[in-house]
């Protein structure tokens, strides 16, 4: 008699556990079965992390019934794809599909083809419920016997798998439409990220953007410690700037998860996180999100990118006339490119037709990193050097930018004085004839 996945995945949950989503096995071996289909709790951790989304506990796993329900989809369902049901049920019980037909006993149970012949016997009885949250239909290949299972999953299953938000998916009529092609074929986390990978939406994103979207549905427990340690930064950063000595609460909760998505999937930079946070210094009752929050972060970024501050009540009031409707983002952006320009005289051309002055001044933030030996992220346009060079009206040539820099006390404590004062001491010596 033919069976359905339906029934076999009942009759081996009845075999467990009896259909208890919070049973546990006895102690065998230093490990022990948890839940409804009595998963060993080595195997918690990396099943869960590869068929739910998230790494869990095998307390948390206890707790869940859809995790426990998206495991055995994953993992059982393989198992009858490439054994067959006896296979499976094998597989799922002593770990070799090729036992099926042994007698040999197993700890603390049947022997290996007891087991299996319970769970196909009780498989022909099988009336209809009782199975898991979310059903798998099979499709039995003709001659075979052996069934294709297909996991159907709701939305926020699969964008739970996939690493992905509802905003993030309807950012992009393209990535919208290509999760709602993964919806109706139930396609697994792999294959989502293989066609992802090859949409354009995909292509024209930040490498550090693809970087965080893949760690997230493929490592999430890596993703998860990175989440963690740019928090961690992030709230040492806040101190620096005034916001207190943890971005707490509801809303300030709101503000570190931004920024820890800025920091993680838009690369953003120690040096332009702390501008953010410092521009929220005084908000801590009005802090903005939705589309005002948008309008406000793209205008910090337009400004900060071109030498420019302003106070927050200036950010707060401009984004608020975007969002009414009473000026655009254009046009605030233009007027910031304009006073940028006014100070920038050299590059006012440049400036004005669209290029950033973080852009242009480049060189200079590279050679002041490189000389007195900083961090790049931590100069920008308000380093007193750069502001000099590229406020001065005219062009300073590079040999030139580094004289000055050179000239900097902090210049004589760097490796790189004490290398060159080194090496201008040998060739005096050299020249009268001393050698060492």
């Amino acid at each position: 008699m033919a069976i359905s996945f339906e029934a076999f995945l009942w009759s081996l949950t009845q075999q467990e556990s009896g259909g208890n989503y919070k049973a546990v096995g006895v102690w065998v071996g230093g490990d022990r079965a948890y839940g409804r289909y009595q998963v060993m709790g080595a195997n918690v951790g990396p099943w869960t992390a590869q068929y739910y989304g998230r790494r869990l506990t095998p307390q948390e796993y206890l707790n869940n019934p859809a995790a426990q329900d998206a495991v055995v989809r994953g993992v059982l369902g393989g198992y009858v794809k490439k054994y067959g049901y006896r296979g499976a049920a094998s597989a799922w019980y002593s770990g070799q599909a090729s036992l099926h037909m042994s007698t040999r006993p197993q700890p603390g149970g049947p022997s290996i083809k007891g087991y299996v012949d319970s769970v196909m016997n009780r498989a022909t009885t099988y009336k209809g419920g009782g199975g898991s949250s979310s059903t798998i239909t099979p499709t039995i290949t003709a001659g075979t016997g052996t069934p294709t299972v297909t996991p159907k999953l709701d939305r926020n299953e699969l964008a739970e798998q996939y690493g992905l938000s509802a905003a993030l998916i309807n950012s992009s009529k393209e990535l919208s439409r290509l999760f709602e092609q993964a919806v109706s074929g139930s396609w697994s986390p792999q294959l989502f990220a293989a066609r992802l990978k090859n949409s354009n939406w995909w292509k024209t994103q930040p490498d550090s953007l693809r970087k965080y979207i893949t760690t997230k549905f493929t490592d999430p427990a890596t993703w998860r410690q990175q989440n963690e340690a740019a928090a961690a930064k992030i709230n040492r950063l806040a101190v620096e700037v005034g916001l207190g000595s943890q971005l707490a609460g509801a809303k300030q909760s709101k503000l570190l998860q931004q920024a820890v998505y800025n920091a993680l999937a838009m690369g953003w930079t120690d040096q332009r996180i702390k501008d953010w946070l410092g521009s929220q210094v005084g908000l801590h009752g009005d802090i903005m999100w939705g589309e005002a929050g948008e309008a406000y972060d793209k205008l910090h970024g337009t400004a900060y990118a071109n030498g420019m501050r302003y106070s927050s009540t200036w950010y707060r009031d401009q984004a608020r006339a975007v969002v009414s409707g009473r000026s655009t983002l254009s046009t605030i952006e233009d007027q910031i490119r304009r006073q940028a320009a006014a100070q920038y005289g050299a590059y006012r051309e440049q400036i004005m037709a669209g290029q950033n002055v973080m852009d242009l001044a480049s060189p200079y933030l590279k050679t002041v990193a490189t000389l007195l030996e900083l961090p790049e992220t931590d100069v920008d346009l308000f380093n007193k050097h750069v502001a000099k060079a590229m406020k001065g009206g005219t062009t300073v040539p590079l040999w030139q930018f580094e004289s000055d820099v050179r000239s900097d006390p902090l210049w004589k404590k760097t490796n790189n004085a004490r290398e060159s004062m080194f090496s201008v001491a040998h060739q005096v010596l050299n020249n009268f004839g001393v050698t060492y």
